[in-house]
């Protein structure tokens, strides 16, 4: 099993089939007791085990902090074993706390408990990163708080992990999670078998064997809209106007394009309003702000979130915004089912593809081991 720098790789699999007991091996909490571990090519065992887990960060479940140790004596335990000055540690561990979103002026000095689980969680997330190891192995993390807080814990993630490229090796339960984050995913069987290790997209599609089609579920096609993103799918034009014309004009725009419906948008191109050419019919005005419950979805919105705001809309479609929130035009569920068919494509073995994340990992990542 390789693992390539700046990967997040994500092990999922039954309770018992070795996926923590494999990612305590990689910093040796675990002595392996045959094969080899290779971390830059080099063998694990070679190295001092409190040297080899000082470069390299571990996140637990709740965060892991020492409840006795203010968040930045808890942030700066690596550092300070390995000698940094007073100065320095102090910096960093500001410098960790806004990279996480924490206040350092609000938080440094508090406790664990005086944290809620998701803030107990993006400081465990800072100690790892404190001493900035390559690698970062995270078990479970967010398997104790609550799904909003998970979901935002997840976001924080894949954006820190864009930023850092820090190669990541991922513990979980939830297969939602893995699809989520991972560039690559790891399932194991009862007895520590490796069954299937490739892109989301392809476990999805093509599942090596029955235990991994039933682990993924029966609603593999749904999963994958989780995948792809709004900015993705190139969406349908659709005729603009603003609250400073008529809905005459606006309708006689519409008719001339032979479209059947307009968007309304303010003076920056954000969306306020959708008319079919019927309802322009019987406007005295177009509206300055926006309809409540527009389906408007952004460019970072997966498609997942987009069918959720075409089934609930009455027209049946979404409109698909782009930078500044700017209207770039309307997307419905065959265009959605199109974008996953060519996700499919572009992971197939034929085609050479695989995870849409691992081509867009940072310039210059390497291998950074085999395990």
């Amino acid at each position: 099993m390789e693992i390539r720098a700046g990967d997040m790789v994500m092990l999922v699999g039954p309770s018992g089939c070795g996926k923590t007991t494999t990612l305590k091996m990689i910093n040796r909490l675990i002595e392996p007791t045959s094969g080899r571990i290779l971390l830059g090519g080099s063998d694990i065992t070679a190295v001092d085990a409190d040297k080899l887990r000082r470069g390299i960060g571990y996140v637990i479940q709740a965060g892991g902090l020492f409840p006795h140790m203010s968040v930045a004596a808890n942030i700066a335990v690596v550092p300070t074993m390995l000698g940094w000055d007073k100065d320095r540690t102090a910096r960093r561990v500001d410098e960790l706390l806004d990279l996480v979103s924490l206040d350092p002026e609000r938080y440094r000095d508090r406790y664990p408990k005086e944290l809620s689980g998701g803030q107990q969680q993006r400081v465990g997330v800072a100690r790892a990163l404190a001493a900035d190891p390559p690698v970062l192995l995270m078990d479970e993390p967010f398997g104790a708080v609550d799904p909003i807080t998970r979901e935002r814990l997840q976001d924080e993630l894949l954006a820190l992990h864009a930023d850092l490229g820090k190669t990541i090796v991922f513990v979980t339960h939830d297969f939602n999670e893995a699809i989520k984050l991972g560039d690559r995913i790891a399932v194991f069987a009862e007895g520590g078998h490796l069954v299937q290790y490739d892109a989301p997209e392809r476990i999805l599609a093509d599942p090596a064997n029955d235990f991994v089609r039933q682990f993924v579920g029966s609603d593999a096609g749904l999963k994958q809209l989780g995948l792809a993103r709004v900015g993705a799918v190139e969406a349908l034009p659709v005729i603009t106007g603003t609250a400073a014309e008529s809905p005459a004009e606006l309708l006689e725009r519409t008719v001339a394009a032979g479209a059947d419906a307009a968007v309304v948008v303010d003076g920056d191109g954000r969306p306020l309003a959708w008319f079919p050419v019927a309802e322009l019919e019987q406007l005295d005005s177009l509206p300055d702000r926006r309809t409540p419950g527009l389906p408007v979805v952004g460019p970072e919105d997966s498609l997942a979130d987009a069918l959720d705001a075409i089934l609930v809309s009455a027209p049946g479609i979404a409109l698909a915004t782009g930078a500044g929130g700017r209207f770039e035009g309307m997307i419905d569920a065959p265009m959605l089912l199109q974008a996953v068919r060519l996700r499919q494509a572009e992971g197939s073995p034929e085609t050479g593809g695989g995870s849409l994340r691992e081509r867009g990992r940072p310039a210059g990542s390497t291998e950074a081991g085999r395990s």
